[in-house]
């Protein structure tokens, strides 16, 4: 190394923040680092997201998903026909993110008689007018205790992953699919699953898919507070008044 070579990297040295390492010792660094990030032997390397399993849908079943799903209402309605009933509406909707986040948005529930015959009744969502979460309730094919994988047949649904089980009430079972265990997308959007079931009694079942993504710009923009928090987001500064003169 030239005398020219020898300065420059004195120079280089003396300007970074960080110290310098002769070439032997970083690559003996570098090589602990490695030795450190890699996977043991007996240790499975962890899947990417590329490699992940997805949930399957399938369209071959009466009143399937994306029969529904992201729909503008008249068009879901052309399979149901006309609500028995007024429904609820309200000005919010929420997603879990997993923190519970309201925010603005016109909001609508109608339940319908299934005229397929396959289930009892038939919820439907609606945010801003399309489709947002379908439910089934009361499966009428269905036979011994009560499990998800028949009714998840039943409407064409796979999930990759074993679901969440909890007991929220005396006789009521939850089983509950989150995004990272449902894995499930109909078109650009990501939903989540439940199901429940009270009494052991395929009557009284309901599995609902449910949209669970993250919020755009404008649902941003329009969050709510909840339980008198303001939401997280950077307010609008209010100008102090200037007090009269004395």
């Amino acid at each position: 190394m030239t005398n020219v070579q020898g300065a420059l990297g004195s120079l280089a040295c003396a300007l970074a923040l960080v110290g310098c390492q002769p070439p032997a010792q970083v690559a003996k660094t570098e090589s602990k680092k490695d030795e450190a990030t890699a996977p043991k032997k007996d240790e499975p390397a962890p899947k990417r997201d590329a490699e992940l399993t997805l949930a399957k849908v399938r369209d071959d079943v009466p009143l399937g998903l994306t029969k529904f799903l992201g729909k503008p209402v008249a068009d879901a309605q052309a399979l149901l026909g006309e609500p028995p009933g007024k429904g609820m509406t309200r000005s919010s909707c929420v997603r879990y993110l997993p923190e519970r986040v309201w925010f603005r948005c016109q909001y609508a529930m109608q339940r319908y008689p299934d005229p397929s015959g396959t289930f009892a009744w038939i919820e439907l969502e609606f945010e801003d007018g399309a489709v947002s979460a379908v439910a089934y309730e009361g499966w009428k094919g269905g036979t011994g205790p009560v499990d998800p994988a028949p009714l998840l047949a039943a409407i064409g649904l796979e999930l990759p992953e074993p679901p969440k089980v909890d007991t929220p009430a005396d006789g009521v079972r939850l089983w509950s699919w989150f995004n990272p265990l449902a894995r499930l997308k109909i078109g650009e959007h990501q939903y989540r699953v439940e199901m429940s079931v009270v009494g052991d009694d395929w009557a009284r079942s309901k599995l609902a898919v449910i949209l669970n993504e993250p919020l755009s710009e404008a649902q941003k923009a329009a969050i709510l507070p909840v339980g008198g928090k303001k939401p997280d987001v950077a307010p609008t500064p209010t100008p102090t008044p200037t007090p009269p003169p004395t």
